[in-house]
């Protein structure tokens, strides 16, 4: 799918731009904005295409996108009957009028807690009326009533942090975030993944003993060594399964750094949601 770099058309006098849709589909174009993004899929189900991975959604799913993170959200080829989807989002910039309020002390915990999720996440099913609420107090606000609305919806999701998953492993780090260690030990492990790459030989490349750096890889990833590196994995098998380079499941798993095919369909179903030929078979379905 062909990219374009999106540009959200949000009012000059907010910092925090809200957005409802009702339409007879979502935005069909694959693209990227440099806005984060919380979207409230209010009703419609499908799949969302972000980066290399992709995301079953329906009705009441809550996604935040982060900035610059490539996406389309697709519905379901059976549910095209339906008259309509309809969705909810609220639009933020870092770079905009945001950051000097973002630099205050107070809201440091807030600050980092969105940093750590430019990956973006989904919200737990356990959380989804929490937040459903929140959103709904923000999008009937106005001026500086949506703008605390706005804190409150992010210090709610951020005391559930330990239970967000990443929407994608695909990291960019920026040297003036002050990330320059982690950064360095991702691309690490993304050149040496798909042989067997150990937590002793990561975290000796980051000279940390593995107990602190499996605390300090989880800080500023939200992921454990093993997990990071399983979906790294599974990322790949995702991008020859569906580019069709291999006739094999059993070489897709070799050539994404799994030595059992067995532990290979236990991990790719715990990642994607589907086996390896269920992915496929979703995939040809709605690209």
């Amino acid at each position: 799918m062909k990219m374009i770099q999106f540009n959200v058309p949000s009012p000059k006098d907010k910092s925090v731009y809200v957005q409802e849709d009702k339409l007879s589909d979502f935005y069909p174009y694959f693209h990227k904005h440099e806005e984060y993004q919380f979207m409230w899929i209010v009703k419609g189900e499908g799949t969302l295409f972000l980066a290399d991975s992709f995301h079953p959604f329906r009705a009441d799913d809550i996604f935040l996108l982060g900035p610059n993170q490539p996406h389309v959200f697709k519905r379901n080829a059976d549910s095209l009957e339906h008259p309509e989807v309809e969705s909810v989002s609220i639009f933020f910039n870092l770079k905009g009028s945001l950051s000097s309020l973002f630099n205050m002390p107070e809201l440091g915990n807030i600050l980092a807690f969105i940093l750590q999720n430019t990956n973006g996440f989904k919200v737990p099913h356990a959380y989804t009326n929490r937040i459903k609420r929140r959103i709904g107090l923000l999008k009937k606000a106005d001026m500086m009533d949506q703008l605390m609305s706005f804190f409150f919806l992010l210090k709610e999701l951020s005391l559930v942090s330990h239970e967000l998953k990443p929407l994608s492993v695909t990291t960019v780090l920026n040297k003036d975030d002050g990330f320059l260690r982690i950064n360095d030990v991702c691309r690490y492990i993304k050149d040496n993944f798909r042989r067997s790459i150990t937590l002793e030989e990561a975290a000796d490349h980051a000279n940390l003993t593995p107990q602190a750096f499996c605390r300090y890889f989880k800080k500023h990833t939200g992921l454990t060594f093993v997990s990071y590196l399983s979906e790294l994995r599974i990322q790949e098998a995702c991008k020859l399964i569906t580019a069709q380079r291999y006739e094999s499941i059993g070489l897709v798993a070799y050539n994404s750094g799994f030595n059992s095919i067995t532990n290979f369909n236990r991990v790719f179903r715990s990642v994607t949601g589907f086996s390896p030929k269920e992915y496929y078979r979703r995939y040809k379905n709605n690209v």
